[in-house]
């Protein structure tokens, strides 16, 4: 069975960048375009991050944890991360 996580939040990062993520996510970033994203979810604790470079018209994935289901970018400099669906083990 599949628990799938539908809350968002959404932040804005380096360069006017709006960055949209789980909600059970912790952002770090700094004004030269680094943005590092970590799960805080119970499943993955301290797991790898998404590590992200911006700049003003780019936006490069540097790494990708194993948390995301992807990393979509928009036109209007929208980056949206895709959180996979928690799965529930039942014995």
């Amino acid at each position: 069975m599949t628990k799938n996580t539908k809350k968002l939040k959404t932040q804005t990062v380096a360069y006017g960048w709006q960055l949209v993520t789980p909600e059970n996510t912790v952002v770090m970033d700094n004004d030269q375009g680094n943005i590092a994203i970590g799960d805080t979810s119970d499943n993955f604790r301290g797991g790898p991050f998404i590590v992200l470079k911006v700049s003003e018209n780019e936006v490069t994935v540097a790494d990708s944890g194993i948390f995301d289901q992807g990393v979509s970018i928009t036109l209007d400099k929208k980056i949206i991360v895709k959180r996979r669906p928690d799965i529930e083990i039942n014995d």
